[in-house]
């Protein structure tokens, strides 16, 4: 590999490097804490285009700043009118963890586990070990790149 072809790849490593240390740092970091008001709790059937013709139902809280994800467990024990804590990242803007006033647990949604914790790590983990071990391993490199694209994608939506 010639040396222009080896600064253009280490370009791109530290560009894709940076910015899964962004958004991990988004995750990380405590955010702001939030006490509002629940407005509603809507129950929506997700429903999967298959055979099977399987489903789930998923919650969504809307408040009077924010609309956010929760667990069917949480869902569960809202009541009218209560108010819910939450802690909103600095960066892109999402709700990192949740919890209800009453209870001392806080949740975070499993999408925004994966979008703000795991896909950044495995960028990278397939990063650091492509670089570091000088493998062929440009594939699957590209296609955590892409993926992380998407991810940054998904988070400034």
């Amino acid at each position: 590999m010639s040396k222009s072809q080896d600064k253009f790849r280490l370009f791109f490593y530290g560009l894709f490097t940076l910015a899964s240390v962004i958004i991990l740092l988004d995750f990380f970091l405590p955010g702001r804490k939030v006490v509002d008001e629940i407005v509603s709790v809507q129950k929506e059937r997700q429903q999967y285009y298959n055979a099977a013709r399987n489903f789930h139902y998923s919650y969504k809280v809307s408040t009077s700043q924010h609309d956010f994800y929760i667990s069917g467990d949480y869902a569960q024990e809202i009541e009218a009118n209560e108010k819910i804590g939450y802690a909103v990242s600095w960066i892109f803007n999402e709700v990192n963890t949740y919890r209800l006033l009453r209870f001392e647990d806080s949740e975070t949604n499993s999408l925004r586990l994966i979008t703000g914790m795991l896909m950044p790590i495995l960028v990278l983990i397939t990063m650091s070990t492509a670089y570091l071990l000088k493998k062929k391993m440009s594939t699957l490199v590209f296609v955590m790149q892409v993926l992380l694209i998407v991810d940054l994608v998904l988070l400034l939506i």
